[in-house]
């Protein structure tokens, strides 16, 4: 029997939970049987933020969507001083082996935070997170953002 892993949602894959019908949303639940599992799925507190200005410009429906999305997760803050060294660790290291990551500071904060809790990331940002993964340096799921499907 497998054991469940407790994951932290990257912004990417809780979008997909906004959109009615989704298939990538149907695949990852499928795949990673979020609502089934133990353990409640995280996100990081920057990813609330960004996904509050996501939704700026859509309707009231998918907002109600958005904010029912976030109530069954657990945010995670940022505010921990062992998540600013994991962030300040994963910075360095990103920039110093050339690393996409590297631009992007609140892909750095989730990494973060999923490093300090022992969390698996999902995301759909390979360019991202598959460096890090490769390199040992976080344990993440990466999906297709088409399909919703695990990459290898």
């Amino acid at each position: 029997m497998v054991s469940p892993v407790p994951y932290l949602l990257d912004t990417n894959v809780v979008l997909f939970a906004t959109r009615q019908n989704s298939p990538a949303a149907a695949a990852i639940e499928q795949q990673f049987a979020l609502k089934a599992s133990p353990f409640r799925p995280a996100i990081c507190e920057v990813t609330v933020a960004e996904l509050l200005a996501f939704a700026e410009s859509w309707g009231a429906t998918r907002r109600k969507l958005l904010d029912e999305v976030i109530g069954e997760m657990l945010v995670l803050p940022i505010g921990r001083p062992e998540i600013h060294a994991q962030w300040a660790k994963l910075k360095s290291y990103a920039k110093g082996n050339g690393l996409a990551i590297q631009q992007d500071h609140n892909d750095i904060w989730i990494a973060a935070t999923a490093k300090v809790a022992g969390l698996t990331v999902i995301s759909s940002d390979a360019a991202a997170f598959l460096p890090l993964r490769d390199r040992g340096q976080l344990a993440v799921e990466v999906i297709d953002p088409k399909t919703g499907k695990r990459l290898p």
